[in-house]
């Protein structure tokens, strides 16, 4: 994300992002790619975030949900931020595998930009999918 002002809330980038920032050392540093309508990238989660032993905890794949959802946007010059969201823990995810994330978008209306993500293991199982419902900012 760059720089933004909206009324007087920052949202700027000190490229320190949990998911995507290049400076975070304890980051996934997240780099992202279109396949046309779709915004794909993956992780590997390591122990340090599991929840059960070896199984990534369920609100860090909400949060690179999360993040997926919003570059979905941001990425196309659309600055918005998540209002709601709502995951879907499908399956265990084990910790220090590769997990493919795949974003893409539903539909917008007015300020509204709705959008949909799934996180999978190279095998095809799904671990977790959601929606967003996320608000343009100027």
């Amino acid at each position: 994300m760059s720089s933004e002002v909206s009324g007087d809330k920052t949202f700027a980038d000190d490229h320190y992002c949990l998911c995507c920032g290049d400076q975070n050392p304890l980051g996934f540093k997240m780099k992202f790619r279109f396949e046309g309508e779709t915004l794909l990238s993956e992780v590997v989660v390591p122990k340090e975030y599991q929840g059960f032993s070896h199984v990534v905890h369920g609100g860090i794949l909400g949060t690179l949900l999360d993040e997926i959802m919003v570059n979905c946007y941001w990425l196309k010059g659309i600055k918005v931020v998540t209002v709601e969201y709502q995951v879907r823990l499908k399956a265990p995810c084990p910790t220090d595998a590769r997990v493919l994330l795949s974003a893409w978008p539903l539909e917008e209306k007015r300020q509204l930009y709705y959008v949909a993500a799934e996180a999978h293991l190279e095998d095809g199982t799904v671990v977790a999918e959601t929606t967003a419902k996320c608000m343009k900012i100027k």
